[in-house]
């Protein structure tokens, strides 16, 4: 799994500059929608929000 990681409060800021939710932000960066505008949500958390990628095994329930 992956997802990215930004600072506290730039996920509102960049819900705002994309004229989405805060939810819709989440789910971008939990690699949990697809399309062109949560690509382009990735991209900018990374490069302009100096957001993380990081990958981790998926969490098996017992």
């Amino acid at each position: 799994m992956e997802k990215i990681i930004v600072k506290w409060g730039d996920t509102s800021k960049i819900a705002k500059r994309f004229n989405v939710s805060t939810q819709a932000v989440r789910y971008a960066l939990r690699f949990a929608s697809s399309g062109e505008r949560p690509d382009k949500i990735r991209e900018v958390a990374i490069k302009e929000y100096g957001g993380q990628l990081v990958k981790f095994p998926k969490r098996v329930l017992k």
